[in-house]
């Protein structure tokens, strides 16, 4: 079982290294990305919602953002 856990870690370095390398060569401007970052935070921790829900939507921005500086 600790082999498996290993391989599979091993796996999620491996696409998280070969994600960040393998960039686009349209990438977005950083600053709009950032800029968009922030409105998006902003917007989901002035919900007036449960925690759940807003840990959602805190996950969806960091998504968008990682999509966005990658030119995805």
């Amino acid at each position: 079982m600790k082999k498996l856990a290993m391989l599979v870690l091993a796996g999620l370095v491996l696409a998280t290294v070969t994600a960040t390398f393998a960039m686009s060569p349209r990438v977005n401007d950083q600053s709009l990305c950032n800029k968009n970052h922030l409105e998006c935070r902003e917007f989901a921790l002035n919900l007036d919602e449960p925690w759940y829900k807003v840990a959602l939507m805190l996950t969806v921005c960091d998504i968008a953002f990682g999509k966005c500086a990658l030119g995805l």
